[in-house]
């Protein structure tokens, strides 16, 4: 009887120990992704603009890309996240990637900087610099 009362004992306090609280998160998740053609004198090109938004117990994310084209004619995409206090800039183009810190706002924009290359909003218009060059990109519409 004692051993009976001592397995019942062991075994329901290893289920009471082996029982995890089941913990869920509050969580949201918003995409849209729009994709214009432009048609310039029978050139046809396009742009993909996209944007998410992400809510996790509380803590927010945002992203949104952005297509740019340079005077050259070369592209590159932009993407801007904001997650709770901090903002980044990452830059995508010709295979390779720059990802800067956001430092201040300027009087027509912002100004992301890391590792001597610096970039800065204009409206329309992403100037980024290194060194002494400077190319001036502007949204693709």
């Amino acid at each position: 009887m004692k051993t009976t009362f001592l397995i019942l004992g062991f075994a329901t306090s290893l289920t009471l120990v082996s029982c995890k609280k089941n913990e869920s998160k509050m969580s949201s998740e918003a995409y849209s992704t729009e994709t214009t053609v432009v048609d310039d004198n029978g050139k046809i090109d396009s742009a993909t603009t996209t944007s998410a938004e992400t809510d996790v117990d509380g803590s927010q994310s945002k992203s949104y890309s952005f297509p740019y084209k340079a005077t050259d004619g070369s592209r590159a995409k932009a993407t801007f996240t904001q997650e709770n206090h901090s903002k980044t800039i990452l830059i995508e183009a010709n295979h390779n990637k720059f990802q800067l810190d956001f430092k201040n706002k300027t009087a027509k924009g912002e100004l992301y900087e890391r590792n001597g290359i610096s970039a800065e909003t204009k409206g329309d218009s992403l100037i980024i610099k290194q060194d002494q060059n400077e190319i001036p990109l502007v949204k693709v519409k």
